[in-house]
């Protein structure tokens, strides 16, 4: 399975490689690939003439977003589903502006100037470019149950994302995750051969709600479940990956989710200690910010990673 190998780790680049270049562009992308990172989780809304973009935010983000003058957009209600594709290409998404709350998160994320967002076709065939036995696209597609009208509905966008992967040679090679499970579902009817991986987050269960709850809209489902139980839920949902925020897993749920035939990917992996742990967990991949330095992490510890 394209997804695993015994005893082995797959390490993902977040967003391209967060932690060292401009999150989801080309150049983010060349980096992981010419460092030897063949596999690589981001993103992917639709603009409003319908066409894929690689983008995590509802709308342009100020901490990264500079307007064709230059100057750091100051509106934080931009949306991406209300601006055609030829739009958003006025826009530089190059530069982190280090003073932010989020920008000193990644203080040495280098800029590379006139970076667009990119559409989803443009990252396909970058990756022509690169051909690897092991290569492998985990691709995200943003959506929420909670407010209408940030995209189109999940069943229009599945059929946007289906009608650029279908395209790809890499089609067989390609994960569709989702926070918003009826994106999943959609799939599932809409391309029945593709990898689904189911996304939660179940943090502070004791004070604030996160996804995964009885009821949640984030689900798709009036199941009951044990919520230290997720793994067979996912399962009887027909998922083939929970992709689980790394602090909510366990050594124990990580073997229940093996058991079914499932892997577990965790999200997202930045410190060494972190690292390590989810390493000895057994997890099968791990999506972080800074891959290389994952690949010396495993490199110092005798791990092997593909």
């Amino acid at each position: 399975m394209i997804l695993s190998k015994p005893n082995y780790i797959k390490i993902y680049g977040h967003r391209g490689a967060r932690g060292d270049m401009p999150e989801n562009t080309l150049s983010g992308f060349n980096y992981i690939f010419e460092n030897d990172i063949l596999a690589f989780e981001t993103d992917v809304l639709i603009s409003k003439d319908k066409i894929p973009v690689i983008t995590h935010d509802f709308f342009l983000n100020p901490d990264f977003t500079k307007d064709n003058n230059g100057n750091w957009i100051k509106r934080d209600n931009i949306k991406i589903y209300d601006l055609d594709y030829d739009e958003l290409t006025k826009y530089d998404v190059g530069e982190l502006n280090k003073s932010t709350r989020y920008g000193k998160r990644f203080k040495d994320q280098k800029t590379i100037n006139n970076q667009k967002i990119i559409k989803l076709k443009e990252l396909l065939d970058l990756i022509e470019i690169f051909p690897k036995e092991d290569f492998f696209i985990n691709l995200e597609i943003k959506s929420s149950p909670l407010e209408e009208g940030l995209t189109p509905s999940p069943q229009e966008m599945v059929s946007y994302v289906k009608k650029e992967i279908l395209k790809s040679k890499y089609f067989d090679k390609i994960l569709i995750s989702s926070f918003d499970w009826r994106i999943l579902s959609e799939c599932k009817k809409q391309l029945p051969n593709t990898l689904r991986g189911y996304l939660s987050f179940q943090q502070d269960l004791g004070s604030s709600k996160k996804t995964i709850y009885q009821g949640s809209p984030w689900m798709d489902t009036k199941e009951q479940f044990n919520m230290f139980e997720l793994p067979k839920l996912i399962k009887k949902l027909e998922g083939h990956v929970w992709c689980a925020f790394h602090r909510d897993i366990t050594k124990q749920s990580v073997a229940m989710a093996h058991d079914l035939g499932m892997g577990v990917n965790v999200w997202t992996v930045n410190s060494e200690s972190d690292m390590i742990k989810m390493i000895n967990y057994g997890v099968d991949g791990i999506i972080t910010d800074f891959p290389n330095r994952l690949k010396k992490v495993c490199e110092t510890n005798n791990v092997k990673w593909f």
